[in-house]
């Protein structure tokens, strides 16, 4: 861990180091930038789960005002259940059946009902003003996982992105060096030949 640290230190801070060149200035202050990044994105993300929590609790107000709880009866056997289900979760399948909408008109359409239920079951169903039959209305709890979801997401993309961003610059900055060297080592090849040539003569 303290040689981990020691190396970002001088990633960080290359100036105090006389063997540093301007390109590990440059990436140390890069890097600066990329550790940076991180924690300057937090409060927007942050204030983006707050607008998303906002948004979200606001619609599950609306759907819980607007959708009702009425009984649908079955107009067909539900599927069996199947072989093999998870312990503690209920099999269920979609069957047609009738309900009556708010205007007291009848209507028919596929619901989800327990696995095995048979013909005129009765199961309870979620309808809109019109009498559709719709999911049930979102709870504060779904509210805080979209919040929670929007907030990572937004934090998550400016990190990967920075860390992204710093593997090409490095893999350029990389690249950049060994041409430098490699022209710096054939000067000096030249000159250690030429001074090799006149000393044997």
């Amino acid at each position: 861990m303290g040689e981990c640290l020691l190396r970002l230190r001088r990633l960080l801070l290359p100036g105090a180091n006389p063997l540093a060149r301007t390109s590990d200035r440059i990436e140390g202050r890069v890097l600066t930038l990329v550790l940076l990044l991180p924690l300057v994105a937090t409060p927007f993300a942050v204030a983006s789960g707050a607008q998303t929590y906002g948004e979200q609790l606001g619609a599950a107000r609306s759907q819980t005002r607007e959708r009702q709880q009425v009984t649908a009866v079955l107009l067909d056997n539900a599927g069996p259940p199947p072989a093999a289900v998870r312990a503690g979760a209920r099999a269920r399948a979609e069957v047609r059946a009738t309900w009556q909408a708010p205007d007291g008109s009848a209507r028919t359409g596929m619901v989800a009902a327990p696995a095995g239920s048979p013909e005129r079951s009765r199961v309870r169903i979620w309808t809109d003003p019109s009498g559709r039959s719709v999911p049930p209305p979102m709870t504060s709890a779904a509210a805080v996982r979209e919040a929670t979801a929007a907030a990572a997401t937004l934090w998550l993309t400016v990190l990967f992105g920075a860390v992204g961003g710093f593997w090409l610059f490095r893999r350029c900055l990389d690249r950049l060096r060994r041409c430098s060297w490699q022209r710096e080592w054939e000067h000096f090849e030249r000159h250690w030949s030429g001074y090799r040539d006149s000393g044997e003569e």
